[in-house]
């Protein structure tokens, strides 16, 4: 099989629970066996030292930085990668946007409702003010226009509010909340540069969010489907051109930005 090398090597996880931390209990091998000893689930199994032990990961290594307008390049450190299975990164998507549908509907009617409120309320505020300053001695008409006056500006305070919501709802922010756990996590070195061990087989989502707020052109988010397609590795470059917002990944397989996220 191309990309799949068939040397012998030993086991390096437990084949239960796929922990890292393992001991082999004898330095020799006896009648062509060894017992390993996995220090996380105390998982014991046999492995037979003339087979062929095929390990079914590879690597995914890669790095993460960006290029500004003017031409600096800024190596992110510190960033957090996460591989997620394939199936469990598409369900998170289709979840997120079913809710942002739903929350989307709610919002729209309440705002519509709060500024139909809020053109009765401010035609009331100018009436009421066009009153006032044809007698500004009277505290009554002074304390009515103040009511209004108040409520127009509670009112549209609230619509703001409501307004943002609905932002966050095209936001980025908003498909990484939530998400599943990694079949493999890490984070990049001082250099943006990442290592992740996953299966050769199957495809997954690498996510990634660099620092907000660092750069003023370029939300630092990624959401890029990977695949080791058998070989034991490959590499993957997370900059502008691939950003959640730019969208394509070296498998030329593209992501397009909330709201408007797509899982092909």
């Amino acid at each position: 099989m191309h990309g799949i090398s068939q040397t012998r090597h030993l086991p390096t996880r437990c084949p239960l629970c796929k922990g890292a931390v393992i001991e082999r209990t004898s330095s020799a091998a006896h009648s062509g066996f060894m017992w390993f000893h996995c220090l996380f689930c105390n998982h014991w199994w046999k492995f037979r030292t003339a087979e062929t032990y095929v390990n079914p990961e590879g690597e995914l290594t890669g790095e993460i930085f960006i290029v500004t307008k003017n031409g600096n390049t800024y190596r992110l450190e510190s960033v957090v990668v996460h591989a997620i299975p394939e199936e469990d990164a598409r369900k998170h998507v289709e979840s997120k946007k079913g809710e942002r549908e739903l929350e989307n509907q709610t919002l729209r009617r309440d705002i519509d409702g709060l500024l139909a409120s809020l053109e009765i309320t401010q035609a009331e505020e100018d009436r009421l003010w066009k009153t006032l300053q044809l007698d500004e001695k009277n505290v009554q008409k002074a304390a009515a226009w103040r009511v209004a006056y108040n409520k127009a500006k509670s009112l549209t305070k609230e619509v703001e509010n409501l307004q943002l919501q609905q932002q966050h709802l095209t936001s980025a922010e908003y498909f990484f909340e939530e998400l599943p756990s990694g079949i493999a996590t890490t984070r990049t070195d001082v250099d943006g540069k990442f290592s992740l061990v996953i299966p050769r087989q199957g495809r997954f989502a690498i996510v990634a969010r660099g620092p907000r707020e660092t750069f003023r052109d370029t939300q630092p988010d990624w959401f890029v489907w990977v695949s080791l397609d058998g070989e034991t590795s490959k590499r993957l470059v997370l900059t502008n051109d691939n950003v959640l917002a730019a969208g394509s990944s070296e498998e030329s397989d593209r992501t397009t930005a909330s709201p408007y996220l797509t899982m092909e």
